[in-house]
């Protein structure tokens, strides 16, 4: 399986964990706590499932 190239202008944990707060109106904190609660495995760690 092939892995495609960084976008250049990706957005960081942190930058996205911002743009999230500031669309809900949460904190930072909130968001990142929320997300260790669901236990999101980074996509490297992600199971593939082949739907067709």
């Amino acid at each position: 399986m092939s892995q495609e190239p960084p976008i250049e202008n990706a957005l960081s944990l942190e930058e996205l964990s911002d743009v999230l707060a500031e669309a809900t109106g949460t904190t930072r904190e909130e968001i990142e706590r929320g997300a260790e609660e669901l236990e999101i495995a980074p996509p490297s760690e992600a199971t593939v499932v082949d739907r067709d």
